[in-house]
């Protein structure tokens, strides 16, 4: 705690002396500025010695909440200075680290360079509503929502992805998918009322859904599939649980949604059990 008290005290500092220098910037230009630094970073984490690279990804996620700092400037208070740098944070380090699992052609480079180009800036929008919906409402926040949702997602399956590539026992695959489906479904449930505060019925819910997924990740360890399809149904389950929820925190959530949710995921069980293949992993 002593140590996120120094570190927020500092980003707070970096902060302040930075609002001046910032002055000629407006947000979408630092938008385009940290997404092309960080861009050019991922990059040299495939050209650097290896026995470096992955310091170098935890130097490139420092950077990224740095930089998501820097970049909305503005009016980040509270609560904020945690939950608004979550996905940018968590998007960079999953795709970093899924970039060593890929072959080391320029083909794959470019194309994984450009998705998290696009991931990067528009996360960085989608923190900016938030940051502006907190004190006021705005017609841009259900498209947040939508997109917000949509990179988590991509952010469940790299990271499922990667945990499955490193072969580790069941109880592994357990806590560290409960970890960080718990942190995300945080910030996926915060943004529904985007209040001041973390409410207990959050916390218990992310709880929730943390434990869940990661009851499922252990399941699956047993389960003779591959990294796609595992990943594919951890996120179908986070994509199912988070989105009840959603509508739950909305008050919206009629008997109809909720039977599309389910529909989806019965859906996607069916598909894996047809395309596992039996014979073992």
């Amino acid at each position: 705690m002593l140590f996120l008290s120094r570190f927020k005290s500092k980003i707070r500092f970096l902060y302040l002396n930075s609002r001046r220098k910032n002055s000629f910037l407006d947000k979408r230009q630092r938008f385009v500025i940290k997404t092309l630094f960080l861009t050019a970073g991922l990059l040299i984490t495939q050209l650097i010695w290896q026995d470096v690279r992955f310091a170098m990804v935890v130097i490139l996620s420092l950077f990224s909440y740095i930089l998501t700092a820097w970049s909305l400037t503005e009016g980040v208070k509270g609560i904020e200075w945690y939950m608004l740098f979550i996905l940018p944070v968590f998007f960079t380090l999953s795709v970093s680290l899924f970039y060593f699992l890929l072959p080391a052609r320029w083909f794959i480079r470019i194309i994984i360079l450009t998705i998290f180009s696009v991931g990067t800036y528009a996360s960085l929008l989608v923190e900016n509503i938030y940051n502006v919906a907190v004190d006021r409402s705005i017609q841009l926040l259900r498209a947040a929502h939508s997109i917000g949702l949509f990179i988590t997602l991509i952010v469940i399956f790299l990271s499922a992805n990667i945990v499955f590539s490193l072969r580790l026992p069941f109880y592994d695959n357990f806590f560290l998918v409960s970890i960080f489906v718990f942190i995300l479904s945080l910030q996926s449930l915060w943004s529904v009322n985007l209040d001041q505060t973390i409410s207990r019925k959050i916390l218990l819910y992310s709880l929730t859904v943390g434990l869940a997924v990661g009851e499922v990740a252990l399941v699956l360890s047993f389960w003779p599939i591959e990294n796609a399809t595992y990943s594919l149904l951890i996120t179908c389950v986070y994509y199912v649980l988070i989105g009840i929820l959603q509508l739950n925190l909305q008050e919206k959530l009629f008997f109809q949604s909720l039977k599309e949710y389910i529909r989806v995921f019965i859906i996607i069980i069916l598909l894996s059990i047809l395309v596992t293949r039996w014979g073992g992993r």
